[in-house]
């Protein structure tokens, strides 16, 4: 069903278009765009939000009336008329403007259909790791606890749902919902059994002075007093960096400490957590 990417490609000539006086609001995002550059970044940038609605009639006439695009225009229109596939709707947008080349389409329409094929609540899971690397943690956390209370969550292996409840307890953690961040890294644990979510629980307990508790865990889950040695030091000298190193410099060290060849999105708290640790001890003046 639908044109073939290659055939599409060779129907529309690429062009630069002009500025267009009355916006486009994109309908996934609420975003205005003015011109087709925007238009083709903003549907890659929410591809994981795209249906039948949104490549519809209404954006084949901006793109032919506001735009100018005028065989581009109509050419859209049809395919939305004869009920055309996505993958055809937007190739012939982004091949309306030299903004994304011929394998830089193709890798975007294989990753539409990957997306095609995956269950609503991976798709959300998705756009909040995409969010979350980013560094975009309000947007990923808000979408995160939306997971979280979606009945499709079941859907998702232990392991992910873990990673879903570790992210959320970044959010806490800067915050500074240091309870609230415990539970969350605890809940993760128990589903990806993943060690840095284990540090981070006790680190949350920590950061939240809840001593006797922090002690008690440390000794129920920890393998060897080695191992709470080493909790230890690296809480110790997350603080002794943060009296006595330039920012970048405490960055870097504390960013190589915990480094173990982990994902980017358990690699990423790190880097939030130094803003909380070096504020808890600058506080208290150690």
């Amino acid at each position: 069903m639908g044109a073939g990417v290659e055939d599409l490609m060779g129907r529309v000539i690429l062009c630069a278009s002009g500025h267009a006086q009355k916006p486009y609001v994109m309908k996934t995002s609420g975003v205005r765009v003015y011109t087709i550059e925007e238009l083709c970044y903003c549907l890659k940038e929410d591809l994981d939000l795209i249906d039948e609605n949104t490549i519809d009639r209404e954006m084949a006439l901006f793109i032919r009336d506001e735009l100018g695009l005028t065989e581009r225009g109509k050419l859209l229109e049809e395919l939305v008329l004869s009920r055309d596939d996505i993958k055809s709707r937007l190739v012939v947008i982004f091949c309306s403007a030299d903004y994304y080349n011929k394998e830089e389409i193709t890798a975007i329409c294989d990753e539409l259909d990957e997306l095609a094929h995956m269950i609503p609540v991976r798709r959300k899971k998705r756009r909040a790791d995409s969010y979350m690397i980013q560094g975009r943690l309000n947007e990923a956390a808000a979408i995160y606890r939306n997971i979280a209370g979606d009945p499709e969550a079941g859907k998702l292996s232990q392991e992910e749902y873990g990673n879903v409840l570790h992210n959320i307890g970044v959010y806490y953690i800067r915050s500074r919902m240091y309870t609230e961040a415990s539970r969350m890294f605890r809940e993760a644990y128990e589903r990806n059994d993943n060690k840095y979510s284990l540090k981070c629980y006790l680190y949350s307990l920590k950061l939240g002075h809840n001593e006797s508790l922090y002690i008690a865990e440390a000794m129920r889950l920890l393998d060897n007093s080695e191992l709470i040695k080493t909790v230890e030091a690296e809480i110790a000298n997350a603080g002794e960096k943060a009296g006595s190193s330039a920012e970048l410099e405490e960055m870097k060290v504390l960013e190589a400490l915990y480094k173990q060849g982990l994902t980017t999105e358990f690699d990423r708290l790190s880097g939030e957590m130094i803003g909380v640790l070096k504020a808890r001890y600058r506080a208290n003046g150690e």
